[in-house]
Formats: structure tokens, sequence, C-alpha cells
């Protein structure tokens, strides 16, 4: 191969992180890996950023570390608790793995370069602007850190949003390759958003990044040493501007495993070089994925029953759940913990199947504490990211992020009498949230007759009340001895809080709101309002009495 301008991901600076002391720092594939206990987390300014590169490193170490006998379960475990033990995860099978591939990080490789298509063009060799790989403010103002009037960026910047556009790229019309089959008039139509779009991406963070790839590597898997579960540097025929063979429509497409899925290449996509500036960006249509059907390949989300994919499938489906605008991500722990008592689906289809179900590396984290590999006290940010994307998906709009620190117990399957007690406060929390929202409907219908018209900021203010002490208390039922009377204590806090909000909602009212006004032949006042408030309380949370004789003497739920 004759010389070419190199810029290869394992040997030169491109991922950003925070060293355990809290300094910022840039490295290389290698330099990460060989010293990833000296880091804390990747610390791009972008969560969805850092989640795809942490996606790329995974799936360096499943291929290093491949192996038939890690479909065993009890050898996978084995496996895992070996590599825990170790004091790097730059073993000597890692650094063979990264000499084999060496030549396909190459960001500027002249046949095989980095996630790209070498020859990738349109039929009029047209290139588009920085604006469309670099998620920008789009519709609603300065959201993220970058803007799109950038004209170049360095190698280490391009190598950070070329592997975002293949994890995110929004959808819509894309330009139309020569060689895909599927262009219509010059034009690639949509396939929707990157594989990594779809999901509530799930990471479990330890003290350091080598335990952080360590609790999100996942090496029990019926597809371990297949040689078809591989990232798309390895794959055996190169990709070209077309679908592969099977991949055109987004249909029934099943990924090969979860390492495959890690770099699922459903863009086709092409960097333009000036001397060592990235210039202009060519992005296409690559493979289609069939979203509903990866429950149990992909292991970095939650799931959820969807009824109308398996209506329209006339069998059981799942769509990855993600983080909602506005909604911390504890007030979804249901749905993102393991749960015994599952509430079971309401469908044709559903066939008894669980309306949620957790993160595959959530339940693998639970397995190795319940089967003592991991100590149940061991300290875990659960960290999830998620994107929102604009009208039809065809633009980016912002980034969700949000974590919670929890144990290793929690996760495991004897952490379930534990994950009740949280199901039942988070539960009870919004239950006060509507009966203080009722509370405020009804000093509205006082004053005027007419419902509230503030209910959602009343709903805001409550939840960021109690949103730092619920993180507190999840955090200290992970390691309770006496968890009734932690559930006890925040009935407190959910009693006092409420009528704290309601107190001041009273007390910024108008004198009418004491004369009140008739509603169904009576009268609603102030006081009446707050009577009605406190008989919700006390039904939610039981009597204020009870609250320290422990949550088993309340009623209601337990």
């Amino acid at each position: 191969m004759s010389e070419h301008q190199s810029f290869n991901l394992l040997d030169e600076p491109w991922i950003e992180v925070l060293s355990v002391d809290s300094t910022p720092s840039t490295v290389s594939i290698r330099q990460l890996l060989e010293n990833a206990d000296r880091y804390q987390r990747l610390a791009a300014s972008l969560e969805t950023v850092n989640f795809a590169i942490l996606r790329v490193l995974l799936a360096i170490l499943y291929r290093s570390w491949d192996s038939p006998v890690l479909r065993n379960k009890m050898r996978a475990l084995r496996h895992w608790q070996q590599k825990w033990d170790e004091e790097t995860v730059f073993d000597d099978d890692v650094q063979e793995y990264l000499t084999e591939v060496h030549d396909r990080f190459d960001l500027r490789h002249p046949e095989r370069p980095f996630l790209q298509v070498a020859d990738l063009h349109t039929s009029k060799n047209e290139w588009k602007s920085l604006d469309i790989f670099i998620p920008d403010s789009g519709e609603v103002g300065d959201l993220f850190t970058m803007r799109t009037d950038i004209e170049s960026l360095s190698p280490a910047q391009a190598a950070q949003f070329l592997i975002h556009a293949n994890a995110y790229d929004y959808s819509g019309i894309k330009s139309g390759a020569v060689g895909d089959s599927r262009v219509k008039g010059g034009r690639g139509y949509p396939l929707g958003i990157g594989w990594a779009g779809w999901l509530g991406g799930t990471i479990l963070e330890g003290h350091n990044l080598r335990e952080t790839l360590l609790l999100n590597y996942v090496p029990a898997r019926e597809q371990a040493g297949s040689e078809f579960d591989v990232p798309v540097w390895e794959l055996e025929e190169q990709l070209t501007s077309g679908a592969r063979s099977g991949y055109e429509t987004t249909a029934e497409n099943a990924a090969a495993g979860p390492v495959e899925l890690l770099t699922w290449p459903q863009r086709r996509l092409r960097l333009r070089w000036d001397g060592d500036r990235v210039t202009a960006v060519l992005i296409t249509n690559g493979d289609a994925i069939g979203y509903t059907i990866q429950d149990s390949i992909e292991t970095m989300t939650p799931w959820r029953f969807s009824d109308p994919q398996s209506t329209k499938a006339k069998a059981i489906r799942y769509m990855p759940a993600t983080l909602q605008p506005g909604r911390a991500v504890w007030r979804s722990l249901p749905n993102l913990l393991p749960n015994q008592d599952f509430a079971k689906a309401k469908s044709k289809y559903a066939d008894g199947a669980p309306t949620s179900k957790p993160a595959l590396n959530v339940e693998w984290v639970g397995t190795l504490s319940a089967q003592g590999y991991l100590e149940p006290s061991f300290p875990i940010r659960l960290r999830m990211v998620s994107m929102l994307y604009g009208a039809k998906s065809s633009s980016y709009a912002d980034v969700l992020a949000d974590s919670l620190h929890v144990s290793a117990f929690l996760l495991s399957p004897e952490g379930e009498t534990l994950r009740s007690i949280a199901r039942v406060a988070i539960r009870r929390t919004e239950e006060v949230d509507y009966a203080l929202r009722q509370f405020n409907n009804n000093i509205a219908f006082a004053v005027s007759g007419d419902g509230a018209v503030d209910s959602d900021e009343v709903q805001r203010a409550f939840y960021f009340s109690i949103d730092l002490p619920f993180r507190e208390w999840i955090a200290d039922l992970s390691r309770a001895e006496n968890p009734d009377e932690l559930l006890a204590d925040w009935n407190q806090r959910l009693r006092s809080t409420a009528k704290e909000k309601a107190e001041q909602i009273l007390a910024s009212q108008p004198p009418s709101v004491w004369a009140g006004r008739v509603r169904e032949s009576t009268r609603i006042t102030g006081p009446v309002a707050m009577n009605r408030l406190d008989g919700s309380l006390k039904k939610i949370l039981g009597s204020p009495s009870n609250e320290k004789e422990g949550a088993h003497s309340e009623p209601d739920d337990i």
C-alpha cells in the first residue's frame, strides 16, 4: 500500500476523558484501555457522543475476549470475575486484537477508512456542509455546545462526530449514493433514525472507566464466538454504497448479536479532507434494522411492551424505553429495574408478557451480585441518555441525560424487597403529585369558577422540591437495614412537601378564595380544598401518626 496521510484512532488522541482527579484530557483508544483505571469517565460535552464511543470500546473488548465457551453462563461468570480482578483491561488478548485490526481504525485509510465507504459519492459528486453532521440547536435555541457555522473539524473532532452520526443520525431524505439500488431521483428515502437513537441508553458506571467498561460487558450470550456477531470494522465484506443483502428495508431485520448492534451501520458515511481538516461530509442510507425485535440482543436499553407493534406483527413486540423530557430517571425506576412481580401486558398477543423489561446489562450486574462475583454494597451510578428528535425525526432536538446512585444489590434477585419498596415510594409520589394538582384546581375554581391554568408549573415545582431528596433516599435504601423506616420517612417528606406547596398556593390567592364558589351543590373554598387535600394524603400515605411506626402500619399497598 502506498503511503497516505493517516489518523489512526488506536494511536492518536481523540477521546475526551476526565481523570480521577477531575483533570480533563484527550487520549487514544490504546491509552484509554491501558490506563482506564486512571479516568473517571468519558467527558465529551454531549452524552450521546460518550455513549456512542463507549459502545465502540465495548465492541473491542467483546471481540478481544470472544469465545464459544462464554455461551455457558457459569464459565462466563468466572471469565468476568477474572477480568474484574485484573488491574487492567489492556491484557495480551486486547493488545493482540488491536494489532490485528489496526488498519481498520485509520480515519484516512484509502480503501477502508474507519466507519466509512472510501468511494461513496452522489451522481453530481455533491458534499454536505458540517451542519448535518454536528448536533446543533435546530429548532429550540442554543441547545448544544457546538454551532453549525463551524467550517472545519480537526481529525479528533471528526472522529467523535463520525461515530455519533453512525449511532444517532436523524431520519429524513438523504443524499442518493451511486450504487444504492434504493435511490430514486437522486434521493435516498428515510430508513429511520440511527439504532442508538431508539435507545434509552443505559450505562452502569463504577469508580473509574475500567470498572464502567466491565460493568457494561455482558459476556454470557448465545452468539459468543460467532463469526457473524462482529463490529462493523470486522465485516468480511467491505461496506459499499448499497445495503448489505437482506438489510435494504426496515421490516424484520435482526442483528447477528449484541456486538454487531454496538456499531450497526445504518448509514454510509464519508469525510472530505482539506489538508489535515475535515471540511464536509456525505451521509447516505445504510443497513436497515428491525427496531422492534432486538430486545433479546441489545444489552444497553430497557424495553416496553408495544401493543400497536405486537398487533401489527401478530407476535410479542417490545420497543426500547427512552428517557422522557422533564421526567427524572428515578420516576421510571419501576420499569428500569428487575421486577419479580411484573405487570402483565393486556393484549391479544401479549401471552402473559411483562409490560417492561430492564436492560440486559442491568440484569447481568444483578446476577453478578447474586452469585457473589460483585459485592452487594458495590456503588453504581445508573446513567441514562436518549436523543430527542424533531418533527418526523428529521432533526436533532435535544439530548436527555440523567443518573442515579444505586447498589449492585438493588439490581439483584435478592434486592426485590427493596425494589418493591422503591416502587411503592414512587407510586405514592405520583399520587401525591396528582392530589396537589387537584388541590390547585379546586383553588382555581374557588377564585374564578374555572380550572387551573398552571398545573404543569405546580407539578414542576413539586418534583423540583423532592428530586434531590429522593435521589438521596434511594441511595440510602440500597444499604438500608430497616427499609420500612425509610419508607415512613419518605411518606413524611411527601406529606410535608405537599402541605408546604399547598399553603404557598393558598397564600397567593385573593380574598375571594375564602368565599369560594358552588360546584355540584358544594361550596369550594380555600379551607375546603385544604381539607380535601388532607383526606387524599391520608388515603395515600396513611395517618401522620403512623409514619414513624413503619410502613407496614399503612393499609393501602404493602
